[in-house]
């Protein structure tokens, strides 16, 4: 047993209480040949939660976006909404240099419904698969790794998950990359979603979140991750 350890038995024993561990989260260290597939619930989700990291790492990435955003506007037809939604991402995507995107055009709002389309995903070949954390609490959100877990049971991944953060914060995210070099990028290519900053200042919210994530690593702005393996 290692000196840390054994001081943290001895502080369980004496106060009679467990002293959780703080580990901070560390830089992630992304090679040239890793491959990523990024699953977005909603067009903005993949920019709102990795714009930075797309900007950095586009030309590795792939993106699919899982529902057709239909319900976006209250004031908008679903079939123009449809329309709108999917010009705006193929515009972000573009600009992000992304490799490869697609749609996958499941009803916007119920997407745990619809495990026969998700499971028509191959995720052979990918070094990560991203998503929002179990806990991003909109239905959209944690339907996506409801769905994966459930496609892994006969469609074995050998590769981590990556969480990312939309709608709340990880408690406690293992990895970090710095996007202080990009952070203006980012904040351009989430207002490029016209649709969606009608009502809500996105950009400025997300990226006050980036700042105050890097206080603990001395950087201006950083996205933090949860990595695992399945």
């Amino acid at each position: 047993m290692g000196m840390r350890k054994m001081k943290l038995w001895f502080t369980k024993k004496i106060h009679g209480y467990d002293m959780p561990v703080c580990q901070k989260s560390k830089p992630w260290q992304i090679k040239p040949t890793d491959r990523f597939l990024l699953l977005a619930p909603h067009a903005d989700d993949e920019t709102i939660g990795c714009g930075g990291f797309l900007l950095k790492y586009g030309a590795q990435c792939d993106v699919v976006l899982l529902t057709d955003g239909r319900y976006g506007d209250a004031d908008v037809k679903p079939e123009e909404m449809i329309d709108i939604r999917k010009r705006e991402f193929e515009d972000v995507m573009t600009r992000c240099g992304v490799k490869s995107f697609r749609m996958l055009n499941v009803e916007d709002g119920r997407l745990i419904d619809c495990f026969r389309d998700f499971s028509t995903l191959d995720f052979k070949g990918y070094d990560y698969v991203m998503m929002p954390h179990p806990m991003d609490f909109h239905n959209d959100h944690m339907a996506v790794s409801c769905l994966f877990k459930r496609l892994c049971r006969t469609q074995p991944f050998d590769g981590s998950v990556v969480y990312y953060e939309i709608w709340n914060t990880m408690a406690a995210p293992t990895h970090y990359i710095d996007i202080s070099d990009v952070a203006d990028e980012k904040r351009k290519r989430i207002n490029l979603y016209k649709s969606q900053i009608k009502n809500i200042d996105y950009a400025s919210r997300i990226l006050g979140l980036n700042h105050y994530r890097g206080i603990r690593h001395h950087v201006e702005y950083e996205e933090d991750f949860q990595i695992e393996k399945i």
